[in-house]
């Protein structure tokens, strides 16, 4: 099956590389060439262009890193939709708006093309490792057809119905760990102003009542004082302006989810949008006056050391 892979960033780059290193036969695409590095390296071929990818593709991934992004890649001149085959199949792995996803899946569908929603969650170290989780939105007989893909690139694949649900489930993870980020950044200063060893927190609230993925994930990061989770303070606040557009259509109220987008807006204007998720914490340790720290922690995170 030939594929393409267009948008290498932190996670399109080693979702494609699990396809490469199966013997798949990938052309890859990205407005930055040296992030294909890696994959030209372990045998996947370079498109300067959309065209270039969508040629002769059964299928198209898109990984990109908005929904501006999305549209103009997909349905923009020369992109996508003007270039892959009647039959072929589009995989949008971004996490963008569901409107928007329905919209572009019924043009797609106008023009002969299979389209499934497959958004990742479960961090990027679970990309690397070829065990992230994949959700998936669509019609099953495409799902069904285009599986062996999915199974190459993740571990637990999870069906979530029709297009748009995998996106909304998608939205809420993403909103729930950033809101457990921050809950576990104040929980941990709470323990470490009162002068507990910040091992002894990291380890009582992994094996308690109040653990969070993000806490046994991201917190470690923050221990170590690398915060490099490889995600972005910009693409937080997308996927929470995300999660409060599809509240304004639903008229479910997002105190929480509300309140964690203004903290993490002032730590967008104190470190920059490239500052990484985690460095909200750092607006804790500076409001009192004391770094989180302990020694082990590592400053990167993998398969091995996450848990």
């Amino acid at each position: 099956m030939k594929i393409g892979f267009i948008g290498l960033g932190s996670l399109g780059e080693p979702l494609a590389m699990n396809l490469v290193s199966s013997g798949s036969d990938v052309t890859v695409t990205d407005l930055n060439k040296e992030a294909a590095n890696r994959l030209l390296e372990a045998g996947a071929k370079w498109s300067d262009n959309v065209a270039g990818a969508c040629r002769d593709a059964e299928v198209v991934i898109t990984a990109l890193p908005s929904p501006a992004a999305s549209r103009a890649v997909v349905e923009g001149d020369d992109g996508v939709f003007d270039n892959l085959s009647p039959g072929a199949t589009w995989i949008e792995m971004s996490t963008t708006d569901f409107e928007d996803l329905q919209r572009l899946t019924d043009l797609a569908k106008e023009k002969g093309i299979d389209a499934l929603e497959c958004p990742v969650t479960g961090g990027v170290h679970r990309a690397h490792s070829g065990l992230i989780t994949i959700l998936v939105g669509g019609e099953e007989t495409i799902y069904d057809k285009v599986k062996p893909v999915l199974e190459i690139m993740g571990g637990e694949i999870l069906y979530m119905g029709p297009t748009g649900h995998a996106t909304v489930v998608k939205v809420v993870t993403n909103m729930l760990a950033f809101i457990n980020l921050v809950a576990a950044s104040e929980g941990m200063m709470l323990a470490r102003k009162y002068g507990v060893d910040m091992d002894a927190i990291w380890k009582g609230i992994r094996h308690s009542s109040g653990n969070s993925f993000a806490h046994e994930t991201e917190s470690k990061l923050i221990l170590s004082g690398s915060y490099n989770v490889n995600f972005p303070i910009d693409l937080v606040l997308k996927d929470l302006g995300l999660a409060q557009g599809i509240a304004d259509k639903t008229g479910v109220p997002l105190e929480l989810g509300s309140v964690t987008q203004q903290i993490y807006r002032r730590a967008k204007g104190l470190f920059g949008g490239n500052a990484q998720s985690p460095e909200v914490a750092r607006m804790i340790e500076q409001a009192c006056g004391i770094e989180m720290r302990a020694e082990g922690y590592p400053v990167e995170l993998t398969e091995e050391n996450a848990g």
